[in-house]
């Protein structure tokens, strides 16, 4: 957890805090120039040090320091990444260097941008790659400001990026892809955000190929349904509706310009408010459509890697209407990962997998005796996608939604137990833990993050929150009756994609860390799974009464 130093004290005291600061920097340095230091420290070590100069940038906010901070932390990354060929480590330098660039009139923010355009391209092994990013950085400085005298000023960045271009004109992509970055850039249209991404780009403009469809999902169900079209690469989709003529029944559907069909099933039958899914091709690309049996609400959205857009239908909008809202009578438990996703793994080799199903057995049977009807996302060790374990639950009715998980940080003495809701996240820890559950990158998370604004009702957002603070206190009253050092690590929020489109109350309940020796060693135990089982059912019964 990030903890800002307060300011009290003596002045020797927050010298030695700023003498410490500047080493940690001039080493980082040091450790990401190859010349000045030929061999690296222990990969640990050398994160533990990119971790905590990017925590300071973080304390920092916004301005030159925190960009160079992140820099800094980038550098050092991204040797880390050469050196060792951890595709995270680089994942991570980008979404770092990104942080650097974010502001165009800032200093060093071109040269961030620049040194993102390179490593993107050698993360994805393609020199268009290169072009795109170097491309979209050129157009996003063109009018940037002379820096301060003495240092890089961004028109020598500027010169930089256009020698960069005319290096690897022969690697330029098609110009539907420049063009798709120009209109991203100007907010104009509604160009695919993953192309904002430096290696969902790599994948974009790797060929002249259009994007294509991979598959289409689809989980029925009779008062709500989702489905999930899935995508090889970004595309550009439009959303639409209509009555079908003659019969005058409703249908919604996706175009997906300049996207190939694929291999796809063109009509497939489906039961309850969605009663067929039909994919068919147009004069500009494809059409996924939904026929529905009435009058619907409908929500879109996108999630990345893989990139997929997911439609979900209900008859009724989001909320409680007509009971009271803290009635429970049916509950979902996801017992998160399964199969072959194994999740987080501790130091004995305890699996995350393991544990999350345990407890979901273990407080069904309490739930089910006190008049709750429970389904559970996976009853055995198999594995269920993200937006399937969603579905489930909205096409059950559930009241409420708890995903169980065991966290996991590289720091090994991080420890606690946290509960963490749906909504947008500044959090640096929280954006982590997302990243890590979603099984995806940091900047795909925190991107999902920003859209969830709008998709979020207030009295929903404030339910969940009300149940995830009466979860966490359960749970730490609980675990604190025979383990008095329990951490209450508190409420936290993320974009978690388990909870997108989640028409109740939903949690993510991170039981404890695996990553943690002692904590896993209690994880092992039934006794330690027993007291989280009954936390979920107090927290459960607390919410019912109103509390």
């Amino acid at each position: 957890m990030l903890v800002a130093c307060s300011s009290a004290g003596s002045h020797g005291a927050a010298d030695s805090g700023a003498s410490v600061e500047a080493a940690d920097v001039t080493r980082a340095r040091a450790l990401a120039d190859e010349a000045l230091t030929p061999q690296l420290p222990e990969r640990a070590d050398a994160l533990a040090l990119a971790e905590s100069i990017e925590a300071r940038a973080v304390r920092e906010g916004a301005g030159a320091r925190a960009a160079e901070l992140h820099t800094v932390a980038a550098r050092l990354l991204e040797r880390v990444w050469r050196v060792e060929a951890h595709e995270q480590d680089a994942r991570e330098a980008l979404d770092l260097y990104r942080a650097a660039a974010h502001d165009p009139a800032a200093a060093g923010a071109c040269e961030a941008a620049l040194a993102a355009a390179r490593l993107a391209g050698d993360v994805a092994h393609d020199a268009s790659t290169t072009y795109a990013e170097l491309y979209r950085a050129q157009r996003r400085f063109a009018s940037s400001a002379e820096g301060d005298a003495g240092a890089p000023t961004p028109s020598t960045c500027r010169r930089d990026l256009e020698d960069g271009l005319a290096l690897l004109v022969a690697y330029r992509p098609p110009q539907r892809v420049l063009e798709a970055i120009d209109e991203g850039l100007a907010g104009e249209g509604a160009i695919a955000p993953g192309l904002a991404s430096s290696l969902d780009a790599g994948v974009a403009v790797a060929s002249v190929k259009p994007p294509q469809i991979v598959r289409i999902e689809s989980w029925p169900g009779r008062d709500a349904a989702r489905v999930v079209v899935v995508l090889d690469r970004p595309a550009v989709y439009r959303v639409g509706d209509e009555v079908l003529a003659g019969t005058g029944s409703p249908r919604s559907f996706l175009d997906l310009d300049g996207v190939d069909l694929g291999s796809v099933p063109r009509d497939a039958p489906s039961t309850g408010i969605v009663t067929r899914v039909r994919a068919e091709a147009t004069s500009t690309g494809s059409r996924v459509s939904l026929d529905l049996d009435g009058h619907a609400w409908r929500r879109v959205f996108y999630m990345q890697e893989p990139y997929r857009i997911v439609v979900d239908v209900a008859r009724h909008a989001p909320g409680v209407k007509g009971r009271n809202a803290r009635t429970v009578t049916r509950l979902v438990l996801d017992p998160g990962h399964g199969g072959r996703d194994t999740g987080a793994v501790g130091p004995s080799g305890v699996k995350e997998k393991d544990v999350t199903l345990d407890v979901a057995h273990r407080v069904a049977p309490v739930l089910a005796a006190g008049g709750v009807q429970v389904v559970l996302t996976r009853d055995d060790d198999r594995f269920v996608s993200l937006e399937e374990r969603t579905a489930r639950a909205n096409a059950f009715g559930a009241d409420l939604f708890v995903s169980i998980h065991c966290n996991a940080s590289e720091g090994k003495a991080r420890r606690g137990i946290e509960t963490y809701v749906l909504d947008t996240t500044r959090d640096e820890i929280a954006a982590r833990v997302a990243a890590r559950e979603n099984a995806t990158t940091q900047a795909a998370s925190a991107e999902l993050a920003s859209i969830l604004g709008g998709m979020r009702m207030a009295d929903e957002a404030q339910r969940s929150t009300r149940f995830a603070q009466l979860l966490e206190r359960a749970a730490t009253t609980a675990v604190q009756t025979k383990y008095g050092d329990v951490v209450d690590g508190g409420v936290h929020t993320a974009g978690f994609y388990v909870l997108v489109g989640a028409r109740m109350p939903s949690v993510l309940f991170e039981v404890s860390y695996i990553s943690n020796a002692t904590e896993e060693q209690r994880l092992g135990s039934a006794d330690y799974r027993q007291l989280l089982a009954d936390a979920i059912a107090n927290a459960v019964q607390a919410y019912r009464e109103g509390r």
